[in-house]
């Protein structure tokens, strides 16, 4: 049975909303340039700043946008593979605060390697990683630890 690759990206709402501030200011720029109602200084400037601005968020919002991944050799999360032969289970951790909520999962190794925690809040579509995470550990035979909750 062939697993489909499962992909987990960061929320992207700043360098998205932040890239069309700098191409606004770019073209901003540009109308200066073209109708000449400003200095040239700021015509020039708007659109070099606006541009560079704009093109930079729009680069680093693709670049890191996918922070979790679960395919078939493991699970790569911020660039690291954690091979499932070599994981033992998974638990999922809730912490609970007076105003928040905060949703982790942790993965144990075979080796007493320290258990990595992964914080999903930060993911778009968090809920789908436990459905997904537990067909992965059911065909790879990875045990299921249950749910904690702690309170703060």
């Amino acid at each position: 049975m062939e697993l489909p690759t499962v992909q987990f990206r960061r929320h992207r709402l700043g360098y998205s909303v932040a890239a069309i501030i700098g191409f606004l200011a770019a073209w901003q720029g540009y109308y200066w340039l073209t109708s000449r109602s400003v200095a040239l200084f700021f015509g020039w400037f708007f659109f070099i700043v606006g541009l560079i601005a704009g093109l930079g968020c729009s680069w680093t919002a693709i670049r890191h946008t996918v922070v979790l991944e679960l395919n078939q050799e493991g699970i790569l999360y911020q660039k690291d593979i954690y091979r499932w032969d070599t994981l033992s289970s998974y638990a999922i951790k809730k912490v609970i605060g007076e105003s928040s909520l905060a949703v982790y999962l942790i993965v144990s190794f075979k080796d007493g390697r320290e258990p990595l925690e992964i914080q999903l809040d930060w993911l778009e579509n968090s809920g789908s990683v436990l459905d997904q995470m537990d067909i992965y550990a059911s065909f790879f035979q990875i045990q299921f630890n249950g749910i904690e909750k702690k309170e703060i």
